[in-house]
C-alpha cells in the first residue's frame, strides 16, 4: 500500500463531525449558488453525499456509545442495593 492510499484511508476517519458538517454546508451552498457545469455539479454532489454519509456514520457511532454507556450505568445502578432492598433483606 502506498503512502497516498494510506492517507486516503485514514484521513476521512480522522475527520470530526464538525469539520465534515461544515464542509457539507459549503458544498450545499455552492450547489445552491449554481453556475457550475454538469460535471462540476455532479462532483460536488458526490462529495456532499460522501460527507453526509460520514456525518451519519459519526452520529450513529456516537449514538451507539451513548446507548452502551446508559446501559452500563443502568446495570451498575441495579447492582447497588437501594434502601428498600436493604429493608426487604432484613425482614
Amino acid at each position: 500500500m502506498t503512502k497516498s492510499s494510506e492517507r486516503q484511508n485514514t484521513e476521512p476517519a480522522a475527520k470530526s463531525f464538525e469539520n465534515a458538517f461544515s464542509e457539507l454546508e459549503e458544498v450545499v451552498r455552492k450547489l445552491e449558488t449554481g453556475g457550475f457545469s454538469l460535471d462540476e455539479s455532479t462532483g460536488l454532489f458526490e462529495s456532499g453525499m460522501k460527507l453526509a454519509s460520514k456525518c451519519n456514520e459519526i452520529l450513529t457511532s456516537s449514538e451507539l456509545k451513548i446507548t452502551r454507556l446508559q446501559k452500563n450505568f443502568a446495570e451498575q445502578m441495579n447492582l447497588v442495593p437501594n434502601d428498600e432492598d436493604l429493608d426487604q433483606e432484613d425482614s
